[in-house]
């Protein structure tokens, strides 16, 4: 079964999230910032993570840069949940916009669940 990690530092929207995903039959593990999240990454090795860009500890850019720099996590699926929308390039790989939408939610995680990994991908 894949498993997700929601990162937040706000209760509330850890658990908004969590039920929304509850219908995509996936574990759900929780973090409240971003250093909690890398314990739970390296003992638990989630597919994908959902992360607020703005937390205490470690933000969620730099849990993000951490992540794409580890080989042994690297390939983690990261998508940010922020309400600051910017342009210009972005680590993750994945952005939804609070407050977002509970169906484009659940349609955006399952697109990348159902995705082959980088290195199974066909190219031409």
């Amino acid at each position: 079964m894949k498993k997700i990690l929601i990162v937040d530092d706000e209760a509330d929207i850890v658990e908004l999230v969590s039920m929304i995903l509850d219908e995509a039959g996936v574990d759900l593990l929780a973090a409240y910032d971003g250093q909690e999240a890398l314990e739970i990454i390296s003992e638990q090795h989630p597919d994908l993570i959902l992360t607020d860009v703005m937390m205490p500890r470690l933000n969620g850019s730099e849990l993000c840069d951490r992540i794409k720099a580890d080989p042994t996590t690297s390939d983690t699926v990261v998508i940010f949940m922020t309400a600051h929308r910017r342009s210009g390039p972005c680590a993750a790989d994945g952005c939804i916009y609070k407050p977002f939408d509970n169906g484009q939610m659940l349609s955006l995680v399952q697109q990348y669940l159902s995705a082959p990994p980088p290195s199974m991908s066909l190219t031409r």
